[in-house]
C-alpha cells in the first residue's frame, strides 16, 4: 500500500489539540468504537472523543493530534490520535483502534489488523511515558513516545523504527486530501 497517496484528515478541527480542562464526559463514558464494515482507507471517522477533555493519567505522554511518518519503513503513513484519561484512540484512514490502557484484553483493541484485515485483540499500557501494545496480552509488539529533543513520535512497529511529526493543518495540497474534502464539501476557499 502507497501511505502518501491516502488522504489525511481534511476537517481543520482533527489538527486542534484542545485543552484537557476537565470539562465534557469522562472517557470511560464515550462508547468504544471499532472499523466500520465500509471502512476505506480515504475516509477518516469522525473523532470520538471529540469534547472530552479528562486530564491524562500519570505516565502518559501527550501523543494528540494528526502524526505524518516522515521516515522509516512506513514513510507517508498518518494517523490521527485522540487521547483522555487513560484512553487513545488512534485512526488511521477509516480503521480505527481504540482502548483503555489498563493491561487487559478485555479493555483494549477489539478490532482489525486493517480494512478487511484479521481480527486482533491487543492490550495497552503506559510506562515511563511509553505507550505499549501487546497483541493477545504477550510480548510488547508496538510502542509510541514521544522523543523529548525534537517532539517528534518514534513508533517501533516490530523491528521497525518510524519517525513522524506533527501536523498543524490539513494539507489541502494533497491529492487525496482535497478530493476528499471536496467531496465532503469542507474544502475551504
Amino acid at each position: 500500500m502507497d501511505h502518501a497517496a491516502l488522504a489525511r484528515p481534511h476537517d481543520p478541527t482533527d489538527y486542534i489539540v484542545p485543552t484537557l480542562d476537565g470539562s465534557g464526559p469522562k472517557a470511560a463514558h464515550v462508547p468504544k468504537e471499532v472499523t466500520g464494515p465500509d471502512a476505506s482507507w480515504n475516509v477518516w471517522p469522525l473523532r470520538i472523543l471529540d469534547g472530552c477533555r479528562e486530564p491524562l493519567v500519570d505516565g502518559a505522554a501527550d501523543l494528540r493530534g494528526v502524526w505524518e511518518c516522515y521516515e522509516g519503513p512506513m514513510k507517508g503513513h498518518v494517523e490521527r490520535i485522540e487521547q483522555a484519561g487513560n484512553r487513545i484512540t488512534i485512526t488511521t484512514g477509516g480503521l480505527v483502534h481504540d482502548m483503555f490502557c489498563d493491561g487487559t484484553l478485555e479493555n483494549g483493541v477489539n478490532d482489525t489488523a486493517g480494512i478487511g484485515g484479521r481480527r486482533i485483540r491487543v492490550a495497552a499500557r503506559w510506562k515511563n511515558g511509553v505507550h505499549k501494545l501487546r497483541p493477545w496480552n504477550t510480548v510488547v509488539a508496538v510502542t509510541r513516545r514521544l522523543d523529548p529533543e525534537t517532539g517528534d513520535m518514534i513508533w517501533r512497529y516490530g523491528r521497525r523504527i518510524n519517525r513522524l511529526r506533527r501536523l498543524t493543518e490539513p494539507p489541502f495540497d494533497h491529492p487525496a486530501t482535497r478530493a476528499a474534502a471536496e467531496a465532503a464539501g469542507t474544502l475551504p476557499g
